[in-house]
């Protein structure tokens, strides 16, 4: 339960495909909440077929924040998500609503409530140079913070801790409730499968030619998510609607396997299995039972 007077926020983490979204819609519907998105993907501007953004019939009215914070190519971090949310997560108290991060990039919501400074420096090719080993080295407890199998994390971690501007842990001033959405196995990959088969549709073929329309060469339309080099040779002819949806499943699969491992290495995390099992967490941690705000 939040102490008297102790701000407090709501993570709804979880693989992708998971449900973790529209779990966090109903706890904003019952408790007065605004979504923050933390998923790495989603928040580029340009793009929402592919990344498979929440659309206005699945939000339901529910504010969401971060679906447009970064550009095709643009640089971003677990830094520069951190700043921006605390921001935002400010203006939803302000309003009298509760904060409620959704994603999957286990890194941005640890940085945000898991109370990091990362600093405000702009990033600097020259700092950025090496590896995790020399991360490791310099400094140990920015590596313990950072998905070292991600040479860009790396890289910018390498820039703040060089510049001595690390991140460092600090209490943040506020209480957090995290919830992990717990999937099946088999329900997990039945779903990334139908998710790959709807991605080859028509949808992705029109966004992609929108993107190539707009002067987006292939190589960055194809590094934007899973899913897009695959639609690329699908609409191109290198690739048969089947085989790419079978590309995309396989590479999504690994993808949540991976994001189940960190997840699974945080602490101070609630399993939960379904929406009702979400509020009645929720509610205990706020001390108040639930009740339909909108």
């Amino acid at each position: 339960m939040t102490g008297a007077g102790q701000r407090a926020a709501i993570a709804v983490m979880g693989p992708t495909a998971s449900g973790k979204t529209s779990i966090a819609v109903e706890l904003a519907l019952t408790f007065g909440g605004e979504l923050i998105n933390a998923d790495s993907r989603q928040a580029i501007a340009e793009v929402e077929v592919g990344v498979c953004k929440p659309t206005a019939e699945e939000l339901l009215g529910v504010p969401c924040h971060g679906l447009d914070w970064r550009r095709i190519g643009e640089p971003y971090s677990a830094a520069l998500f951190a700043q921006r949310a605390r921001e935002v997560m400010a203006e939803i108290w302000s309003r009298g609503h509760l904060p409620i991060v959704v994603g999957g990039t286990g890194l941005y919501v640890r940085g945000l409530l898991g109370g990091f400074d990362f600093g405000r420096l702009p990033p600097s090719a020259a700092l950025r140079e090496g590896s995790a080993e020399a991360l490791s080295k310099l400094a140990p407890e920015v590596a313990a913070a950072v998905d070292l199998r991600n040479p860009r994390r790396v890289e910018r971690a390498l820039e703040l801790a060089r510049a001595g501007r690390q991140p460092v842990a600090r209490s943040p001033m506020w209480s957090v409730a995290r919830l992990a959405v717990r999937t099946e196995r088999e329900d997990l990959r039945a779903r990334i499968d139908a998710r790959a088969r709807v991605l080859i549709a028509a949808p992705l073929a029109e966004e992609i030619s929108r993107l190539r329309g707009q002067g987006w060469p292939d190589q960055a339309i194809a590094e934007i998510a899973i899913g897009y080099r695959e639609g690329l040779a699908w609409v191109d002819g290198r690739l048969s609607a089947a085989d790419a949806a079978r590309a995309i499943s396989g590479r999504t699969w690994r993808y949540a396997r991976s994001q189940l491992t960190w997840l699974r290495s945080e602490s101070q995390l609630t399993w939960v299995a379904s929406a009702a099992a979400a509020k009645k967490v929720v509610s205990l941690f706020l001390g108040r039972e639930p009740v339909a705000v909108r």
